[in-house]
């Protein structure tokens, strides 16, 4: 396949996975840092309602010495590192949670509100620094909370989240595939038509059910093909009627090489009969070349038997003298997708060929493989193996007694070669005479 070659298919499903990729991935991340804002938001609301309460249990004497009620303070503060601490100063007086045990909160300097430290046993801690006058007294607290419940449960939020986003991801791709796949299908159709196109089981391409985005092409498709088709057959009407047009000037041309003004004259009536031949010769091989006309022709069946059959018992009259056994061994309802008269012409000539030099026998042997592969012997004298190639040049013959111009084989050459096979000439190993081995 040509590197610059693609599926629509496949185009349309990396586009859209690198999408779904990019959007889910998005779509997680924004959805994690959400969720752990809100509850951080959720825990500074905790903070400040217990740093009210704090403050409400806690009284300045009038020495300024600070004393607070630890029955109005909730029993989590009482447990030793339970991930809620405060910490409450003035002056050179600490008042700490039990549950800092003998340890102290250590936020960053200078810094007031939301604050995000490390603080007991290594916990990662979400705290509220506040600032307070009392009584004339300024007082400093400092309330947190261990956020390692809080990550723990993000950590498994987050993983949870990314497995259905990953199985959602494989449902809506899968899904996207199939719709895909249904909107392509109209295009496995015209591939079909354009396989039937090949094997001439069709003309045109199907121009029903074609998206409106595909229908431009298609019905440009089918227009080039009527054209192709219309040329074709004016080309080959066009070549008939010069074929007839110069028979005539060609005869009289002819006829004059045997009137009574030249009877003298030997040497120009050889030389006008030898130009009239030549002109003759190369007029029949450019015509059959020019009515070629390929492999690629649409809506085009040979059908061997029903083809063949005819031309066989045609030559069998022709070579009645002879007493020929044409033989041809031929598979049933064996078809090939080719021009009639491309196909006819190549059997006739090689068919002709092998009944002009046989003494009894000509065998047709086709293989019943896909395309076209044919071998055609005799039981004749044969050719040299040194010579056969030559028997493929225009106007070769190896007997310049017999009769003809040596253009039957150049032409079934010409076909061959339209049609991208491969002839080869040799001895029949089963007759012992030539033998001509086509695959198209």
């Amino acid at each position: 396949m040509d590197a610059k070659s693609y599926s629509l298919l496949g185009r349309l499903g990396i586009g859209l996975t690198i999408s779904l990729v990019v959007l889910f991935v998005v779509q997680w991340w924004l959805v994690s840092v959400i969720v752990k804002k809100v509850s951080e938001d959720y825990i500074i609301s905790r903070l400040v309602h217990d740093a009210d309460a704090l403050l409400i249990a806690l009284t300045v004497l009038p020495d300024g010495h600070l004393e607070l009620d630890s029955k109005r303070i909730d029993a989590i503060y009482h447990q030793p590192f339970s991930g809620h601490y405060f910490q409450i100063s003035s002056g050179s007086q600490l008042i700490r949670s039990r549950s800092l045990w003998d340890q102290t909160l250590k936020p960053p300097r200078n810094l007031d509100g939301t604050l995000h430290f490390i603080g007991p046993q290594a916990q990662p801690l979400l705290a509220m620094r506040y600032k307070y006058t009392k009584h004339k007294t300024p007082i400093e607290l400092v309330i947190a909370e261990d956020l390692t419940p809080l990550h723990q449960g993000m950590g498994y939020f987050e993983m949870r989240y990314a497995a259905v986003s990953l199985l959602l991801l494989f449902v809506i791709m899968g899904v996207q595939v199939w719709v895909v796949r249904r909107s392509l299908k109209p295009l496995d159709q015209v591939r079909e038509d354009i396989k039937h196109l090949e094997t001439g089981d069709a003309t045109q391409v199907c121009e029903k059910g074609v998206p409106r985005e595909i229908q431009p092409l298609v019905l440009e498709f089918n227009r080039l093909l009527d054209v192709m088709q219309q040329r074709l057959s004016r080309s080959r009407t066009a070549l008939g009627n010069l074929a007839h047009s110069l028979k005539t000037p060609l005869t009289v041309l002819s006829r004059l090489t045997d009137s009574e003004e030249l009877e003298g004259c030997a040497k120009t009536r050889a030389q006008l009969d030898q130009q009239t031949t030549k002109i003759r010769q190369l007029l029949d091989y450019q015509l059959k070349r020019a009515r070629l006309a390929g492999s690629s022709a649409p809506g085009w069946q040979f059908r061997l038997n029903e083809e063949l059959q005819p031309l066989a018992d045609t030559l069998q009259h022709m070579y009645a003298d002879k007493h020929l056994s044409i033989e041809l061994n031929i598979p049933d309802d064996k078809v090939f997708s080719g021009d009639r008269e491309d196909l006819l012409e190549l059997f006739g000539n090689l068919l002709d060929n092998a009944c002009k030099w046989a003494k009894h026998r000509v065998l047709l042997s086709v293989n019943a493989s896909a395309g076209l592969v044919f071998v055609i012997e005799d039981d004749g004298p044969g050719c040299p193996a040194e010579k056969c190639n030559e028997l493929l040049r225009r106007g070769k013959r190896l007997d310049e007694s017999s009769l003809g111009h040596g253009l039957g084989l150049a032409i079934v050459k010409d076909i061959v070669e339209q049609y991208q096979g491969t002839i080869h000439l040799g001895k029949s190993p089963l007759l012992g005479g030539f033998q001509v081995s086509v695959a198209l």
